[in-house]
C-alpha cells in the first residue's frame, strides 16, 4: 500500500486514479468486442422466442462488451429496426443485467496491492500493439492494456480508500451526514442513481464501493447502507437506454422503458426487503461471505439474478403496461431501412453485419423489381411501368441511406478487417443498384414492344424465359454464398455466367440468322438485342456481388 504525504496527495492520485480505471475500462470494453466480434454476431443472430434463451444472450453479449449499457443500446436498435420484439427484448434486457455482475465479482477478485504488477501488463499491452501489425494482434494487446490499467487504477484507489479511512472530514460525510433515519436508504439510493447517471457506468460506481469496503470506510449508518447505493446504480445506468431512445421508434422507446421498470421495481423491492431486515448484511450475508469485496459483489449478482427469476414469468405483463403507458402513433413512416439503427454503431462489428442482412434485403427487392418487369414484358403489360419506376426510386432511397450507414460506420474505429468489409460492401451496394435500375430498361422495352405492336415467337419467348430462369437461380446461389461466406459454390456459379453469356450469344447469333432469312421483322431486332443483352449484365452483376466474398474472406 502506498503511503500518501498529505491528504491533497492521496485526493490527487484518487482522481487519476478514477480517470484510469475509466480509460482502460474502455479500452478494454472496446477492443474485447473487436477481438469477440463473431462472438456478437452469433449471439444476436440467435434470438429467439425463448425467454431463458434471451437471458442467456442478454449475459453472453455483456461479457462480450462489459458493459450492460452498450447491450440495452444494441437491443433497443434492434427494435427500433424491427429485427427483435419486446418480449425477446425484454429477456435479453434481464441478462444483461446479469452480466454487468460479472464484471464486478472479477474486479473483487482481482483487489490486492498489486499495482506494480499492472503497471507492467499496461506497458506491455501498449507496447507489442505499437509493434504488431495485424489488427487482430493489436486489439488482443490493447484488451490486456486495458485490463492492466483497469487494476492499477483499483489498486490505486483501493490505498488512497485506506488512506482516507481515519481522516475525520470523510468519516463525518460519508457517516454522520445523513441521519439514521427512514430516509437514509432511500437518499442513498439516489446518490447511487445520480453518481450512476453522471458516470455513465455502474462498474466504475461499484468499483469504488469495492475499495471502500475493503478499506474498511463506513457509509451512512453501516450495515445495509452501502447495499442501498448499489440498489441506486442499478437505477442510474437506465439514463443511458432511455437517452438512446429519444427520436427512436414506439417499439424503441417501450425497449428502454422496459429496461428502467425492471431496475427501478427491482431495486425498489429490494429496498423495502433491506429496510425490514436491518440487520441482512451483519447478521446473514457477512457470515457466509467471507471478504467485504465479494460481499459486494455477490449481492449485485443475486440480486439482478434474483429480480429476473421473479419479472421473467412477468414479460408479457411488463410488455403491456409499456404498451399501455406509451401509445402507438399511427403516423405514415418514410421509408426507412430495416436492419440497422444509429444506436448500432457502439458497436462497429455489429453493425457490419447488419449492414450486410441490409444489403441482402435491398437484393432481394432489386430481384423482385425485376421478376415484375421481366414478367410484364412477358405478359406485354405496360401498365406496370409506373409501379416498378416508383419501386426503383425507393430502392434507390434505401441505397443511399445504407451509403450514409456505411460512411458513418467507417468513421468509428473499426479493425482492418471490418474496414474492408465496410469497402466490399459498397461494391455489392453498387452492383446490386445497376440491377435494380435494368428493370426500368425492361419497362421502355415492354413499352416499346406494345405501342408497335411487335410480336415475338413462343419459340424465342421460350428461350428468353429459361435465360431469365438461369439469372435467379445464380441469384438465389451468389446470396447464399454471400451470406454464408463459403466458397464451395463459386464454380458453379461460374459455370452458369458462362451458360448465359453463351446464350445470349447463341440468342443474339440466332435472332441475325433470322432476320437473314426473312423470318423475322428488322423492327424487333432493337428490342430484341437489347433485351438479351440487359439480362446477360444483370449476370454479371449477380457474379460481382458473390465475388466480394473473396476478398470480405
Amino acid at each position: 500500500m502506498v503511503d500518501f504525504k498529505s491528504d491533497l496527495i492521496a485526493a490527487l492520485f484518487l482522481i487519476s486514479a478514477l480517470g484510469a480505471f475509466l480509460i482502460g475500462f474502455k479500452l478494454l470494453s472496446e477492443n474485447l468486442q473487436k477481438v469477440a466480434n463473431k462472438g456478437l454476431r452469433k449471439l444476436f443472430d440467435k434470438t429467439s422466442k425463448s425467454k431463458i434463451a434471451g437471458v442467456g444472450i442478454g449475459v453472453g453479449a455483456t461479457v462480450l462488451m462489459q458493459s450492460s449499457g452498450a447491450t440495452t443500446v444494441m437491443v433497443i436498435g434492434f427494435v427500433n429496426a424491427g429485427m427483435m420484439s419486446l418480449y425477446q427484448a425484454t429477456a435479453v434486457i434481464m441478462g444483461a443485467n446479469i452480466g454487468t455482475t460479472i464484471t464486478t465479482i472479477l474486479l473483487a477478485l482481482g483487489m490486492s496491492s498489486m499495482g506494480v504488477y499492472f503497471m507492467v501488463v499496461t506497458f506491455v499491452g501498449i507496447f507489442m500493439s505499437m509493434l504488431m501489425k495485424n489488427g487482430k494482434a493489436k486489439n488482443w494487446f490493447l484488451t490486456i492494456a486495458g485490463f492492466g490499467l483497469v487494476f492499477f487504477g483499483l489498486t490505486v484507489i483501493s490505498d488512497c480508500s485506506h488512506h482516507f479511512k481515519n481522516n475525520e472530514i470523510i468519516k463525518t460525510i460519508l457517516g454522520t451526514a445523513i441521519k439514521p433515519s427512514f430516509i437514509e436508504p432511500i437518499v442513498l439510493m439516489l446518490i447511487g442513481a445520480v453518481i450512476t447517471a453522471i458516470m455513465q457506468s455502474s462498474t466504475a460506481v461499484n468499483a469504488v464501493l469495492l475499495s471502500m469496503v475493503q478499506a474498511g470506510i463506513g457509509i451512512g449508518s453501516g450495515g445495509n447502507a452501502i447495499l442501498y447505493i448499489v440498489l441506486g446504480t442499478n437505477i442510474g445506468t437506465c439514463v443511458t437506454a432511455l437517452i438512446s431512445s429519444a427520436g427512436a421508434t414506439t417499439n424503441a422507446k417501450r425497449a428502454a422503458l422496459i429496461h428502467f421498470l425492471f431496475n427501478f421495481c427491482g431495486s425498489v423491492l429490494f429496498l423495502i426487503v433491506l429496510m425490514i431486515w436491518r440487520g441482512f448484511m451483519s447478521e446473514f450475508w457477512q457470515k457466509i461471505i467471507p471478504t467485504p469485496e465479494m460481499q459486494l459483489a455477490l449481492f449485485h449478482l443475486a440480486f439482478n439474478s434474483i429480480c429476473t427469476l421473479i419479472f421473467l414469468p412477468l414479460t408479457s405483463v411488463i410488455v403491456k403496461v409499456t404498451e399501455l403507458l406509451i401509445k402507438e402513433k399511427h403516423v405514415e413512416e418514410e421509408i426507412r431501412i430495416t436492419y440497422m439503427d444509429e444506436r448500432m454503431l457502439s458497436t462497429p462489428t455489429v453493425a457490419i453485419a447488419q449492414l450486410q442482412k441490409e444489403t441482402v434485403a435491398m437484393g432481394d427487392r432489386c430481384m423482385n423489381n425485376l421478376n415484375a418487369a421481366f414478367e410484364a414484358f412477358i405478359d406485354r403489360d405496360s401498365s406496370q411501368g409506373e409501379a416498378i419506376h416508383a419501386e426503383n426510386e425507393e430502392i434507390a432511397i434505401i441505397s443511399r441511406q445504407i451509403t450514409d450507414y456505411l460512411i458513418k460506420v467507417s468513421g468509428a474505429d473499426v479493425s482492418v478487417h471490418d474496414d474492408q468489409r465496410i469497402s466490399i460492401l459498397y461494391h455489392a451496394l453498387a452492383d446490386l443498384l445497376r440491377i435494380s435500375e435494368i428493370s426500368d430498361n425492361i419497362v421502355k422495352y415492354t413499352r416499346t414492344t406494345v405501342e408497335k405492336e411487335l410480336v415475338f415467337s413462343d419459340n424465342v419467348i421460350s428461350e428468353i424465359e429459361t435465360m431469365y430462369g438461369k439469372l435467379c437461380d445464380m441469384y438465389k446461389m451468389a446470396i447464399a454464398i454471400f451470406e454464408t461466406k463459403n466458397k464451395d459454390g463459386f464454380a458453379e456459379l461460374e459455370k452458369m455466367e458462362s451458360s448465359v453469356d453463351a446464350m445470349r450469344k447463341k440468342l443474339i447469333d440466332e435472332h441475325i440468322a433470322r432476320l437473314n432469312a426473312g423470318n423475322c421483322s428488322p423492327k424487333n431486332s432493337a428490342v430484341f438485342i437489347n433485351l438479351v443483352s440487359n439480362l446477360e449484365r444483370v449476370g454479371d452483376h449477380i457474379t460481382f456481388v458473390a465475388h466480394t466474398i473473396e476478398e470480405l474472406n
